[in-house]
């Protein structure tokens, strides 16, 4: 388990809250291989579903530095027995802090696992 960090400039314009969910939402490719390694069995059935990446919320801590996002997204499974696809919908809570005028999020990147 390593993490990975994304970092982008805050908009003056917006507040903080609107900078990340622009920010996540419109950067899907940036975050979508850290979070799809928690459900990485090696097994090219299994995929990030484009577009799925949505912001639930955005928290603040009391320092006003630092918080949390919470996060939805799908994995697409594709069952080639009966040509099916599936979407399971998934949650993740991300770390962020704010300095010097630019938020940095933190992504945990998994190991691969497989089923035996």
């Amino acid at each position: 388990m390593t993490i990975q960090t994304v970092t982008f400039s805050v908009n003056n314009k917006l507040s903080i809250a609107e900078n990340i969910i622009e920010y996540v939402q419109s950067h899907e490719d940036k975050f979508s291989p850290a979070l799809f390694t928690k459900h990485d069995q090696q097994d090219l059935r299994y995929q990030f579903a484009t577009a799925s990446l949505h912001v639930d919320m955005v928290e603040m801590a009391q320092d006003s530095n630092s918080g949390v996002i919470s996060v939805s997204y799908g994995i697409h499974f594709f069952w080639p027995c009966n040509n099916q696809d599936e979407i399971d919908h998934y949650k993740e809570t991300l770390n962020f802090v704010i300095r010097e005028e630019k938020v940095t999020i933190e992504l945990v990147e998994h190991e691969p696992w497989i089923v035996l």
